[in-house]
């Protein structure tokens, strides 16, 4: 990490903090004596739409039917990606003490470059497709907290900034109260729902194609084997049942000679598809609603189209990182300030790292190229541009200068 030495403020070695956490603080243990995790049951549209009703709830509302939802369709794979993808973008991210005199202070710097901060910053973006995350902290030893929670959801209840004994409570412990602001943290709006309830009938649409396609390849994705024969001689049945059950692991079914078989398939040959145009569908949509856009998780992407969707990205990037500044300097920060950790006036930011991106370095390599005055050696095309090169031999090396621009054109423009 690299910081211009001119912003950088020297400061004296601060003082150790230790300082243990009171029991009566904690906040989650003090209140739930028996601890439960979610129960996971089968979901559909019908179970949705009822636990939406119960979380808009405005006299009682109660998330936990939602929260079963989100447990269930927070383990699909294309939608944990798009979610851990978002989130690594701030996470990834260095951040930086400021004094109030808008200078670096290194020193403080490397008290938050520590677990603990990391693991609250992934708790609190955790907020933005949950609706709510309440973080915990445990004791402060040599200016760093021991352990950062999450509290369970399904005992908080955001709109009456409460934990409940119970899920089905509406009464409970007040985690705003004077005992509890030292050591614990509420991330987001109460009455948010997140972005997982957009999510969920996409995930609930997609898990239902999946399911039919299953069951249309256990139909008609192995033939059916059957024999005819007298049913109602046992021996002859028996000998045949036997038989059929010993021959390959295939369905199978004994019929009688009077009996007519007839197996109705679709008469598309790729009604496959309409299961797969389905889930690409569903995964499509989820891609748009987390990332805004598809390129960056979706197999198929357009090079004409990587510029829009880069400036999405970055879009998206930003809004998080302000949502994140937030949460860090009007909540943590003065928590920090109360437990001794910072001073009056600090604040964190994000170090911006000034860097050009792929689009704009390909830019102005094509610029640079075309005045025939420089080149670029394939270590440097593979290691900016991620473009894999192979030598040719010297009789088809013409025009190496307007191959390299026009390559670069291809990919980037």
């Amino acid at each position: 990490m690299k910081i211009p030495f001119t912003n950088i403020v020297l400061f004296e070695k601060i003082e150790n903090v230790d300082k243990p956490k009171p029991v009566v603080a904690d906040v989650y243990n003090n209140t739930v004596s028996y601890k439960q995790a979610i129960y996971r049951s089968r979901q559909d549209l019908a179970s949705y739409k009822n636990a939406v009703i119960y979380a808009e709830n405005i006299l009682t509302p109660q998330r936990y039917p939602l929260l079963q939802i989100y447990v269930n369709v927070a383990l699909d794979s294309h939608l944990s990606a798009a979610i851990q993808q978002r989130k690594n973008l701030t996470l990834s991210k260095d951040f930086r003490v400021m004094t109030k005199g808008g200078k670096v202070d290194e020193t403080k710097t490397e008290l938050i470059d520590k677990k603990w901060f990391l693991e609250f910053m992934d708790y609190s973006l955790d907020a933005m497709f949950w609706g709510h995350s309440l973080v915990q902290f445990g004791s402060v030893v040599k200016n760093e907290f021991t352990r950062v929670d999450l509290v369970p959801r399904q005992y908080v209840k955001p709109e009456f900034h409460i934990v409940v004994k119970n899920w089905g409570d509406f009464t409970g412990t007040d985690y705003l109260a004077p005992e509890y602001r030292d050591w614990c943290i509420g991330v987001g709006k109460p009455t948010d729902l997140g972005l997982l309830l957009k999510a969920s009938p996409l995930v609930l649409w997609k898990n239902s194609a999946l399911g039919a396609w299953a069951e249309y390849q256990d139909n008609f994705g192995s033939p059916l084997r059957y024999v005819q024969t007298d049913i109602r001689d046992e021996k002859t049945r028996k000998n045949a049942e036997s038989y059929m059950e010993n021959w390959g692991i295939n369905p199978w079914a004994v019929f009688d000679k009077q009996d007519i078989i007839k197996l109705v398939e679709t008469t598309k040959q790729d009604a496959h598809n309409v299961f797969n145009m389905m889930i690409d569908r569903c995964n499509s949509e989820i891609s748009k609603l987390i990332l805004g856009q598809t390129s960056t998780l979706d197999e198929k992407s357009f090079t004409g189209s990587a510029e829009v969707h880069e400036r999405v990205a970055d879009a998206f990037a930003e809004m998080d990182e302000h949502f994140i500044e937030g949460v860090l300097n009007y909540q943590l920060v003065p928590l920090l300030i109360r437990q001794g950790i910072l001073s009056e006036g600090d604040y964190i930011e994000a170090e911006e790292k000034g860097e050009l991106s792929v689009i704009d370095k390909s830019k102005i390599a094509i610029e640079l190229i075309k005045t025939g005055k420089f080149t670029m050696s394939v270590e440097t095309i593979e290691e900016e541009f991620g473009i894999e090169m192979e030598a040719v031999e010297q009789s088809e090396q013409t025009g190496s200068v307007a191959n390299v621009s026009n390559a670069l054109k291809f990919y980037y423009e």
